[in-house]
């Protein structure tokens, strides 16, 4: 399938055509129907209730589709996906997928206001949602799933690659929500580079550790479609380690905050006799952290990646665990990347979203030549490695120095005893501004004096903090990573105090 799937894929053209432009005529089996057809009766999907194989499946997924249909939806249309427990997310997303409609999950996250103001500006066909945000176009899945005469033959199904397949929300470095559109060849390209990076295969299981409204989520969908492996949901009352451990989960995709929660409990090592790998991604990963995984011989592979490239651009291999510690990894297929003369890493490829949506317009994301402007610094060794060092807009100048955030956040990061920090700008009078920090301390062993002396052994004078708090308990929730943003706001906002360290 995979050799297929690139046959029917042009090369990358260097033209100012777009990548849709190109693709349009471009048509290929549904995914889940060519897993369903290749791996029939291996498993898809394993939930609390039952495990799935891709046969069934894909019935279970194309009977939403039809009830899809009976709603009198159109392809093309936007469906929006609210507060669906995973499973019914998961059937929804393939539904959609199977019956040429947009999916759109939302970040239940964010408030509901915000919400109903993006879902005036993209309208919706259909809002499949258990809190009726938007009264007159809701329906909850139970409803969706009432008896429908209409279901039609898998035989009618057509897929155009080029077709748009989801919207996702990200609010990148930005703070203010975007919504992305993918195309169904950026999703399955992201997955083909993967999988060639990762090895993957039927009965492996990757467990889904991520919500479904981030694309780091939505991957593993994919991946598992293309591969044959199995997707598992793991078991809310459990912890990660125990769901890798009672599952023999092979795969799993993580953030730091993740990670570093599992390796504080005990016997991590003999929990993990059947991981082959750990995606890590979402954020900067801390040294420390991750040698303290790869002391546990975990196999562990540090990626860079964003939501507008359809997940990761660059993947440590697993040939050279230790690079993890000094890079993200090499540019995966489907991908091009480039360091421009000041510093910005720019990207396009197969993976690289449609544009952005924007009161019902697609908005193009490239520049002339093609090119996305991520808004992160970095650059490549000499063997292509990609090493980022942070990002333009975060950028600040203290006394006539140039001061990159995330250069003194790694430096924290690498302390023992802290689990998280974020490095603001902070208002002088006579250096114009002052680096702060403010830290998630796991350690009752660790004092100011200390995170001071360490600090000065690898940063100069003028980056060590001026200041140290402790992070705002109500912003370290299940977000796959804190926002510098909403701690700028909460800062700003000063309804409640901010706690110094001592």
């Amino acid at each position: 399938m995979i050799k297929k799937i690139y046959r029917e894929c042009a090369p990358m053209s260097t033209d100012n055509d777009s990548l849709d432009q190109r693709r349009l005529g471009s048509t290929l089996t549904n995914p889940l129907i060519e897993a369903a057809h290749q791996f029939p009766g291996k498993v898809a999907l394993i939930t609390e209730q039952e495990s799935l194989t891709y046969t069934q499946l894909l019935n279970r997924a194309w009977a939403v589709r039809s009830r899809l249909a009976a709603q009198g939806l159109r392809a093309g249309d936007i469906v929006v996906l609210d507060d669906i427990r995973p499973e019914a997310m998961i059937m929804l997303l393939w539904a959609c997928s199977l019956g040429n409609l947009v999916a759109f999950p939302l970040n239940t996250r964010f408030p509901e206001t915000t919400l109903s103001t993006i879902l005036m500006n993209i309208k919706p066909a259909l809002v499949i949602s258990e809190r009726l945000l938007v009264p007159e176009l809701s329906i909850t899945y139970h409803e969706l799933l009432s008896p429908t005469s209409d279901l039609a033959s898998l035989e009618s199904a057509k897929f155009d690659l080029s077709a748009a397949a989801t919207l996702l929300m990200t609010s990148g470095s930005t703070g203010s929500a975007k919504i992305v559109q993918h195309s169904h060849l950026n999703h399955l390209s992201s997955a083909l580079g993967s999988n060639q990076n990762i090895f993957l295969k039927p009965d492996h299981r990757w467990l889904l550790t991520l919500p479904l409204y981030h694309v780091g989520g939505i991957s593993i969908l994919y991946r598992g479609a293309l591969s044959g492996a199995a997707v598992v949901l793991p078991t809310s009352t459990e912890s990660i380690l125990t769901n890798i451990f009672s599952k023999q989960i092979t795969h799993i995709s993580l953030v730091a905050a993740q990670l570093r929660r599992m390796l504080q409990e005990a016997d991590v090592k003999k929990m993990l006799g059947c991981l082959q790998a750990i995606l890590l991604g979402g954020s900067a990963i801390p040294k420390a952290l991750i040698q303290k995984g790869l002391n546990q011989n975990l196999p562990l592979h540090v990626s860079y990646g964003s939501t507008e490239m359809a997940s990761q651009i660059t993947t440590t291999s697993s040939r050279d665990r230790a690079t993890a510690l000094v890079n993200s990894g090499m540019l995966l297929e489907g991908r091009d990347l480039i360091i421009s003369h000041l510093g910005e890493i720019l990207v396009k490829g197969d993976t690289l979203a449609m544009g952005y949506i924007e009161a019902s317009q697609l908005l193009n994301l490239r520049d002339l030549k093609g090119w996305f402007h991520t808004g992160d610094v970095g650059y490549l060794d000499v063997q292509g490695a990609l090493t980022v060092t942070g990002r333009i807009d975060n950028q600040f100048i203290s006394g006539g120095e140039n001061i990159q955030p995330e250069h003194i956040e790694r430096s924290l990061g690498n302390l023992s005893g802290i689990a998280q920090a974020i490095v603001l700008p902070l208002s002088d009078q006579e250096y114009g501004f002052r680096p702060a920090a403010y830290l998630q301390i796991d350690s009752v062993g660790i004092d100011l004096d200390q995170i001071i002396s360490e600090l000065k052994r690898s940063l100069p004078g003028y980056m060590i903090p001026v200041a140290f708090y402790q992070l705002p308990p109500e912003l370290m929730g299940a977000e796959v990573k804190i926002s510098r943003q909403d701690l700028s706001k909460y800062i700003l906002d000063g309804n409640k105090p901010l706690h110094p360290l001592t």
